[in-house]
């Protein structure tokens, strides 16, 4: 159930970062790329090699990138970051 949750999360959030119309293309894409990344980590069956940093270190590090020109996005990657932490990821 966690798991739907943080997948069900992650595609709003980049649904809205697709929306957002003054978000430069080299956040989108970062934030993007690390999405995916997430999802693909959530739903894989298999353990596979961990990763040197936690997805959720790696999206805390970009709330700040995100804060002052969209609080609203800064919110849900905090959000997201803190559902992967619960989750050990």
């Amino acid at each position: 159930m966690e798991k739907q949750n943080l997948l069900e999360h992650a595609k709003e959030l980049q649904a809205v970062l697709e929306r957002a119309k003054d978000l430069d293309a080299e956040k989108s894409d970062l934030m993007g790329n690390l999405l995916s990344e997430v999802v693909v980590h959530a739903t894989s069956t298999e353990e596979g090699a961990v990763a040197s940093r936690k997805y959720s270190e790696v999206l805390r590090d970009q709330v700040s990138h995100f804060e002052s020109d969209h609080p609203k996005i800064a919110g849900m990657i905090d959000s997201l970051a803190t559902m992967l932490a619960n989750l050990g990821i």
